[in-house]
């Protein structure tokens, strides 16, 4: 699976409930059939960087951390 698959596969799962927040660990679990783990936690960290770069109007993914876990979501702004 390349890196645009897996890409995709992330964003369909957080498009299939935009208001909702899906921690790293429900993706990992999520996908764990589909990539190596230690391959979706690098794709999950560079999104979690991309979005504190950018604002949150402009980027597909918004992640935000709560209490030390790190959860992911649609944005549909």
């Amino acid at each position: 699976m390349t890196k645009d698959q897996l890409m995709r596969d992330i964003e369909g799962i957080l498009q299939k409930d935009p208001s909702r927040m899906y921690s790293k660990e429900e993706i990992l679990n999520l996908l764990a059939e589909k990539k190596k783990d230690h391959e979706l936690e690098q794709l999950l960290a560079e999104l979690e960087v991309a979005s504190s770069l950018k604002e949150e109007s402009k980027s597909e993914i918004y992640a935000k951390c709560k209490g030390g876990t790190v959860y992911y979501r649609w944005n549909k702004n």
